[in-house]
């Protein structure tokens, strides 16, 4: 009995473990998807510049170089992360709405860990 008392706590360790990466993950993947919309100069420390050459609405083309992000009219759907503790691939819709413009996509975004937090490396937007 004792040795199933110590295999039922570490498989919940193990599974409290990854549940609370996948809170991580979902926390900075909302990071990574904000300063990507808004134009942060400051966005290297969370993703490559391919990364955010995809995600930004202007360097993408998709809107005039006026375009000013408002965070309130900017939803991120329910973040679904499947990683191996330090790479993820995170599946996740964004949405923005405006009166004269929106979209609502799904994201594919290959995450891995640097400096101390999730970095995007890679990312597949489909239509």
């Amino acid at each position: 009995m004792n040795k199933k008392k110590w295999l039922l706590t570490f498989i919940f360790l193990i599974a409290l473990i990854y549940i609370s990466f996948g809170v991580w993950i979902a926390k900075d993947t909302k990071i990574i998807l904000e300063k990507s919309l808004g134009s942060d100069t400051n966005y290297g420390e969370y993703m490559s510049q391919s990364v955010f050459d995809k995600t930004n609405l202007i360097a993408r083309g998709d809107t005039s170089d006026s375009f000013l992000y408002e965070p309130q009219n900017h939803k991120i759907g329910t973040v679904f992360p499947l990683h191996f503790f330090f790479i993820s691939k995170v599946f996740v819709t964004h949405e923005y709405d405006q009166p004269n413009f929106g979209f609502r996509e799904p994201l594919t975004i290959d995450l891995k860990i640097k400096n101390g937090h999730w970095y995007a490396t890679n990312v597949n937007i489909k239509p």
